[in-house]
């Protein structure tokens, strides 16, 4: 199947390299929203507008790839999401195959795990999520909706991260722990504990920063 991938950033040309690669998928275009075309073409593929995407690719030939960041702890990818569901495509998820899944692993849409990740039985991954290289999800553990996970996080057995967080690199969830919507974990932290909604956690043991995500959000702008 032919995929136009969302971005003209280094993670949409690393993804379009990994579809043609690693998947049965072949990427054969770029797409942002006009103002940000300043292209016809970018890594070797055109760019399209976003806005009138369906008259060159419609969404009965292609399907759509978001492979955003944590831009707005995931809200940027959700936005674009609902967007191109509204003019009609689906969106594929990528599994690297140097990832390890079992046979009952599933995945919403636009997921993309990639190599080394670990994900043992009843693990559970929502859609829109991004899991980089190393990362692992013990047994019975959730993933929210719109989250994004660092290389060699660790999310403990039973453990359930809500929507919209940022898990960082080498960061732990140890097992059981609830982890509320919409918070950042910071690299290298362990949490211990369930957490509060917009929290911003570091340390070993994590502990609630004062700083909201809301405003760690508009100084990261």
């Amino acid at each position: 199947m032919d995929v136009v991938i969302f971005g003209v950033g280094l993670p949409s040309r690393s993804a379009a390299y990994l579809l043609a690669h690693d998947s049965p998928y072949r990427p054969v275009a770029y797409t942002v929203h006009e103002r940000f075309v300043t292209e016809a073409g970018f890594a070797g593929l055109p760019v399209r507008r976003f806005e009138d995407l369906e008259r060159a690719y419609p969404p009965e030939r292609v399907a759509l790839l978001a492979p955003l960041g944590w831009t707005r702890m995931g809200g940027l990818r959700e936005e674009v999401v609902a967007a191109g569901r509204a003019k009609g495509y689906r969106f594929i998820t990528y599994v690297s195959s140097r990832a390890l899944t079992w046979p009952s692993f599933t995945a919403g849409e636009n997921c993309m795990i990639f190599d080394g990740v670990i994900v043992e039985p009843y693990a559970r991954i929502g859609e829109n999520c991004i899991i980089r290289a190393g990362a692992m999800l013990s047994h019975d553990a959730e993933l929210g909706d719109h989250c994004f996970v660092a290389p060699r996080a660790l999310i403990g057995g039973a453990a359930r991260v809500g929507a919209n967080c940022f898990v960082g690199a080498n960061s732990t969830v140890t097992n059981g722990v609830r982890v509320a919507p919409r918070c950042f974990i910071a690299g290298g932290a362990v949490v211990t504990a369930d957490t509060q909604p917009d929290g911003i956690y570091r340390g070993n043991p994590a502990r609630r920063s004062p700083v909201t995500v809301d405003k760690f959000r508009k100084l990261a702008k």
